[in-house]
Parts: C-alpha cells; structure tokens; sequence
C-alpha cells in the first residue's frame, strides 16, 4: 500500500513507555487475553492508540479501545475517538459510485468523459476511453505523481478544491499535468497498479455526475442514512477535541503531526469512529440495509465483492479487495481494505459467510493485521445473542435521503441563507427542477 509522506514542521516529542488498560463504553463479551495482546502488538507496532469493534448478526459483540488519543496530554482514546480513516474511506467513494450506478445515474463501462468538463485520455491511447469500473479497480492506467500530490496537502484541511485539484492534475491545461508521470505507458485496463488519484477522481465523478458536492452527496446518501454523525470529510465538521493526533515512533518518542488533509480526499481523507464502522458494516452485511434505510442492493454489494479482472488482479473487486485473515486451526478469505497515511494504520474486513464485521483503527504508523487475526479468531466463538444493536437501529432512523435524478443546486436555512448541512437545524434543498424540500438530520 502505498503510503503518503507529508512535510511537517513543529513537531512535538513526548516520551511514553505505557499503554492504558481497555477503555469501553461498553464491551458485550470482554477476554483479558485478547486484550493483552492487543496490548502487546500495540508495544510491538507502536501505536498510540487503538479502537477496535467486532460485529456479527447485526449486533456488536465486542467493542474496546486502548491508550491515547493525545499523548501529551494524557487523553484516553474512547470508543467514540474520531480516527483518520486514510485508504478504507475508498470503500465509501466506490459505495457512492454504486449508488448513481443503481439509480441509471452512471454505467460502471461507460465513459467517464462524458462528466467532465475536460477531455481526460491516457496519452498515447486517445481511442481508448476511461470506466467507472478501472477507476474502482485500479486498471485504468492513472498513476500517483507524488510531486504533484504532495502539494495538495493542507493543514488541517486542504485550501485547494477538488474540482481544481482534478483539473490541475488530468486537464492537458493544468499546472500539474505531465503525460509521463500521471500516467502508465499503457491502455486502460490492460494492467493493474493502485492508484490513491484515480479513486479521487471517482470521487469527483460523483459530484459531477450528482450535482452535489461530493461531502455532502456521502452526508445524505451514506452518513445519515447509517447514523455514522462522526463520520465526515473533512476535520472543519468536528471538534478538535474528539480526533486522535496523529503520531510517528521514533527513538522511543512519539511525535505528533498536525492534523492534516489533501485536496484529493475522496482517496483518504475521511474520518470516523468504530461507533459509527459498526453501522456501515452491519449495512454491508445486512445487503446494504441498516434498520429502515438502504445504501445498496444485494445485487451491487455482490458486484463489489466479486474479483473484477482475475488476469490482473486475483484479490480486487470493487474498491473492496480480498484479504486471508488467520484463525486457530484455519484461515479465511474475507472483504475489506486497509489504509496508511502519516501517523494513521487503519483496518476493516467483512466475512459475509460467518457475518462478521471486525474493525481496527489506529493513530501510529504500524500494521494491525495482526490485531485483525486475533478478533476475527475471537469473533468466531461468539453468539450473536450475547451482543446488542446499535442504538439508532433499535429507535429508528430519520430518513435524510435526496433523488439523485433531481439535482441539489444547494441548501439554505428558513432565513433563505446558503447553508452546509448542519445537525439539529431545519433547513432546505433546493433542486435543479425549482422544486424544494424542507429536511432535518438529528444528532
């Protein structure tokens, strides 16, 4: 995986050679012996911090959280810590993608050009064009140029746009284009290589295709509809407060980055808790139903998860990929994706044979693989029956959705005041037909 390296200034040191016994909110079926070697690979892999949660049948089953958040001020991190979710948001841009792909909105094949407001080709392959699909499967032939990504970072969020981030990188015209480093000498769909810039491009293609600004577009179609309330774009929509620094281990020291983001975002930038993962995967597991609400069909769920182009890529589906995760006695192919970006490690596998859902997230630089192994072993002696629901799929969902056939040109207040969504506020879509609706997200 490739990992993003950012230029930082002003980093703070801090000595630590402890890490804080469990902290939950509350853990259905707690193992000390699971917990001492979370412990232990956290001494091992350095981390910080760590959250972990374990879903199955629709309930948590396991749910504990270990060490800092902020070191140096000694702040536990809590099942409710917002961590930075780095690659796993890409699972959230493909389940965007696939939600226009349901609705006719896009064609998964169909070309990707017929959204931008620029002509987007592989150079040496004008004849060629560019799908939905080679951007979800890393075949599309747009390669990372980190000379030019790096500088899309902002701190603690970008200050360029997506819109201009797209056209600086792919338009023939932007200040960023270069044939031979944004690109691979080859076809699309001819070869597989990872690419972080192609999902953000997918990402863009929502928001063109949508007519909503790609945050907002997740906020209404993904967030709310899963209750996931700390679970955003960008680090503006939350308290300080409730975010893990992200750290580097160096010499015994942990040193703090700033908080930090990148224009580029639908590829890493989201942030979220397990509180909140718990509900994306029971919706995942559930054939994309959380209580009364629905963020795919059963059918585009299966597509996500079948391998797209075996002759290339025997693991890779729909941004979601085939992992082995290893129990006693046995291992187990199951989906999910991982993600690393400075100061962030993060984790998160499905299994939809044995419906279980397991989730690691953490604010140091190591591999929690391991970590993963260990739950899912654990996950597998557990009954559904010991565990509880979430709370909001027990009370009942506010339905936040939009048609996306009809487009949101924007969101105002009752005063009439242009507005971002906010929680606990009455406000209104205006839509591209003239067409309003007055709606309420409830925190």
């Amino acid at each position: 995986m490739t990992k993003r390296i950012v230029k930082i200034q002003g980093f703070i040191i801090v000595f630590l050679t402890v890490v804080l016994p469990a902290f939950s909110q509350s853990n259905p079926n707690p193992s000390t012996s699971v917990d001492a070697f979370i412990q232990s690979e956290m001494n091992t892999q350095h981390f910080p911090g760590v959250s972990t949660v374990i879903v199955k049948d629709d309930k948590i089953v396991w749910i504990n959280s270990y060490g800092f958040a902020d070191v140096a001020n000694t702040i536990p991190v809590s099942d409710t810590t917002v961590f930075l979710m780095a690659s796993v948001s890409k699972v959230f841009t493909g389940t965007a993608a696939m939600q226009l792909y349901e609705n006719n909105v896009i064609n998964l094949d169909g070309d990707v050009n017929q959204y931008l407001p620029w002509l987007l080709q592989i150079p040496g392959y004008p004849n060629d064009t560019i799908s939905f699909r080679q951007l979800m499967t890393h075949t599309s032939s747009i390669q990372d140029n980190w000379a030019a990504m790096v500088g899309y970072y902002g701190y603690p969020d970008p200050t360029i746009t997506l819109d201009d981030c797209m056209q600086r990188y792919f338009s023939t015209s932007g200040s960023d284009y270069n044939a031979s480093a944004n690109f691979l000498a080859t076809a699309p769909g001819s070869v597989f290589q990872y690419s972080n810039i192609a999902t953000a491009l997918n990402g863009y293609l929502v928001e063109r295709a949508s007519g909503i600004p790609f945050d907002q577009y997740c906020n209404i179609n993904i967030f709310n509809k899963l209750c996931m309330n700390k679970t955003r774009w960008y680090y503006s929509n939350f308290n300080p407060n409730d975010v893990a620094i992200p750290y580097h281990y160096s010499g015994n020291n942990y040193v703090a980055y700033p908080q930090y983001g990148f224009a580029d975002y639908p590829d890493g930038q989201l942030r979220s808790n397990v509180t909140d993962l718990a509900n994306f995967m029971i919706a995942y597991l559930n054939g994309g139903t959380f209580g009364t609400n629905s963020i795919l069909s059963p059918a585009s769920i299966n597509q996500m998860w079948t391998v797209q182009f075996p002759s290339l890529n025997t693991r890779q589906g729909l941004n979601w990929y085939k992992e082995v995760l290893y129990y006693n006695g046995g291992s187990a192919w199951v989906w999910g994706h991982n993600g690393g970006e400075s100061g962030v490690s993060t984790e998160i596998y499905l299994d939809p044979v044995n419906k279980i859902g397991l989730c690691v997230l953490s604010n140091g630089e190591g591999n929690g693989l391991n970590i993963c192994d260990q739950l899912y072993n654990y996950a597998l002696s557990l009954n559904a029956s010991s565990g509880y629901s979430p709370a909001c799929l027990t009370t009942g969902i506010a339905e936040t959705t939009t048609d996306i056939k009809r487009k949101v040109i924007k969101i105002i207040d009752l005063l009439g005041r242009e507005s971002p969504l906010k929680t606990n506020t009455p406000l209104i879509k205006i839509f591209s037909d003239g067409s309003a609706e007055k709606f309420f997200i409830i925190d």
